[in-house]
């Protein structure tokens, strides 16, 4: 709200904001919007773009002149079939969290990681969720793209291509052949996320790949077999290029039924999109920022600064709706592979028939 006052003194528009639970913003802006009771501009995450866009509730938004202010992921998880379809303001993704008493200083390569672990003689060298008896996709994404591997093509000048399905591709295959890899040479054991925190809180893993929402506990001492003896790193490299996560972005839509979109796109472009706005979000809720200014500003908090540059080095997850048709199959066959019950050309070339037999209907 800190931006509404200046809007209103200059241009006399009276702004009206309502608080409502973020889950239920996407299904009232559905129902609301078609009969003129919705509101000219809301926030909500990037993956509702594609469906929310297909289905006429929101209207592009012109950032062009400004796109160089944010971190270009941000505005790649917004774009559907070419267009940007919001402001972003946030940005996450997972990291790594390392105990520094077992790892003094943070890999940049992922043989960094494992000789690091093996001069700790540590018997769980990086815990990622995704193993034992529950899926993770989520988790597991840094090794399917590790080598160049997708899950559907992506053109920034035309979004995601569902007809374009790269799980058994040869570079998304190679990624999860090297995680089978380290699934073999024990660096990364089978554990769903409970069992990976509590390795890593009772000091008996080096590292956790996983986001910045446990940051709080950390701060706070819940860890008691590492205490303050903790910190965060970017996912080490293993193939050329940095670490791929997936990128989950927040931003402010602009209704496709609003009565007032010049204005309100002017409420956007010229009083959100500004260093001192995003630098309030950022202030009121410290985590990534899709704003390139605040990133390189925040030095002062290097941990929250880490996951920000984790999600600049990564890749949004698919805004199209048939990406709901790719969770189940990915996570089920990734499980094989991190349970040793599915070689990894196998599981990829079953995900990927799944996932296209599910886009073709």
């Amino acid at each position: 709200q800190a931006v509404v006052p200046a809007f209103t003194e200059q241009t006399g528009i009276e702004v009206i904001v309502e608080l409502v639970p973020f889950g239920d913003i996407r299904e009232q802006v559905t129902q609301a919007g078609p009969a003129g009771e919705g509101p000219d501009i809301f926030a909500g995450a990037h993956d509702w773009t594609g469906e929310l866009a297909a289905n006429g509730v929101i209207s592009p938004v012109d950032v062009s002149s400004i796109s160089d202010s944010f971190v270009q992921v941000a505005l790649n998880g917004f774009n559907f079939e070419g267009q940007n379809y919001a402001v972003p303001y946030v940005t996450e993704a997972i990291a790594m969290y390392y105990n520094t008493e077992l790892i003094p200083e943070a890999p940049a390569t992922w043989d960094e990681l494992v000789a690091a672990c093996e001069a700790a003689a540590v018997d769980n060298c990086v815990v990622v969720p995704g193993g034992g008896a529950a899926t993770d996709a989520y988790h597991n994404y840094p090794f399917v793209s590790a080598f160049g591997g997708s899950i559907f093509a992506f053109d920034p000048s035309t979004g995601f291509d569902a007809s374009q399905v790269n799980l058994d591709s040869e570079a998304t295959t190679e990624g999860i052949s090297f995680l089978e890899a380290q699934i073999a040479a024990g660096v990364v054991p089978s554990t769903d996320y409970d069992t990976a925190k509590n390795l890593f809180y009772a000091g008996e893993a080096a590292a956790w790949i996983t986001g910045p929402w446990e940051l709080g506990d950390l701060r706070d001492g819940k860890a008691e077999g590492v205490g303050e003896n903790w910190d965060v790193a970017l996912i080490p490299q293993m193939g050329s290029n940095p670490a791929q996560p997936f990128v989950g972005a927040q931003g402010f839509f602009l209704s496709a039924f609003s009565e007032q979109s010049l204005i309100a796109q002017s409420f956007l472009l010229d009083f959100v999109a500004t260093d001192d706005t995003m630098q309030a979000f950022y202030d009121a809720d410290p985590r990534g920022t899709a704003w390139v200014n605040v990133l390189e500003g925040i030095a002062d908090d290097s941990q929250v600064q880490t996951f920000g540059n984790s999600a600049a080095n990564g890749i949004p997850m698919p805004n199209i709706p048939q990406m709901n048709n790719v969770w189940g199959p990915l996570g089920e066959n990734l499980l094989l592979v991190r349970n040793g019950e599915r070689a990894a050309a196998d599981a990829m070339t079953a995900a990927a028939e799944a996932v296209r037999a599910a886009v073709a209907g």
